[in-house]
C-alpha cells in the first residue's frame, strides 16, 4: 500500500508538471518566466522525495493547496475550465496519495520503536 501511494504522488506530480507546462504553451501570450514560477517549485520536491524523505510529503502537501486553489479559479475562468479541472483534480489526487503514504510511513516507523 506505501509503495503504490508512492507512485502515486511521483506520477500525480509529473502530471501536474505536464499540465501547468501545456496550458502555458497554449496560453496567449507565451511567457516562460510564468512558467518558471509556477513548475520551479515543484521541481524542488523531486530530488527528495525520489530520496523518500518524509518531511518533504508532509511540506508538499501544504505548497499544493496552492496550486489546488489556483485549480479552482481556473474552473470559474472563462476558457480555462478543462485545464482547471485538471489542475484540481491533480492537486487532490497528489494530496491524498501523500497523505496514505505518510501515514502508512508513520505507522511503520512507530510500530518499529
Amino acid at each position: 500500500m506505501s509503495s503504490l501511494a508512492r507512485i502515486g504522488v511521483l506520477i500525480s506530480l509529473v502530471a501536474l508538471i505536464l499540465t501547468l507546462t501545456l496550458e502555458n504553451w497554449l496560453s496567449e501570450p507565451l511567457s516562460i518566466s510564468r512558467w518558471l514560477v509556477q513548475v520551479i517549485p515543484l521541481f524542488a520536491f523531486l530530488p527528495t522525495l525520489l530520496s523518500n524523505k518524509l518531511r518533504s510529503y508532509q511540506w508538499l502537501c501544504f505548497v499544493i493547496l496552492v496550486y489546488f486553489i489556483i485549480g479552482v479559479l481556473d474552473i470559474f475562468t472563462v476558457g480555462k475550465l478543462i485545464s482547471g479541472i485538471m489542475l484540481t483534480c491533480f492537486c487532490v489526487l497528489l494530496f491524498c496519495s501523500a497523505i496514505i503514504y505518510i501515514h502508512q510511513q508513520q505507522k511503520t516507523l512507530n510500530s518499529k520503536s
